[in-house]
């Protein structure tokens, strides 16, 4: 019987979390092209790490405001404490790949719209 309630709680889970999906999809009939601004390479590559982006950095943020508990939990354990700087030098590393890629993306999308005029 626990098997059952679970499945049940998930199912609510996702039907609480995102009604607007399930709303969405009994009102529209035909499928739009989500691409259909994009026209060329240099605007999907933008598009697709807009997308990236604004998905990332909050999780960045979670991942940070981690690493700040495992310092706090650390209270000078020096191996809870190596734990914690590499939980955040990881995601200092990664945070500013992610805007590195998306700046890079920015500056040749920019290069290659000038270099068309």
């Amino acid at each position: 019987m626990g098997k059952v309630k679970r499945f049940f709680f998930k199912v609510a889970a996702v039907f609480l979390a995102f009604p607007s999906l399930f709303a969405h999809a009994q009102s529209t009939r035909r499928l739009e092209n989500p691409l259909r601004d994009i026209g060329t390479v240099p605007q999907l590559v933008r598009a697709v790490l807009d997308v990236v982006v604004q998905i990332g950095a909050p999780i960045a943020a979670i991942f940070i405001i981690y690493s700040g508990f495992l310092f706090i939990l650390a209270r000078g354990n020096p191996t809870k404490l190596e734990k914690a700087k590499s939980a955040l030098t990881w995601t200092v590393v990664g945070t500013a790949v992610l805007l590195g890629a998306w700046v890079l993306s920015q500056a040749i999308g920019g290069t290659i719209e000038q270099l068309r005029r």
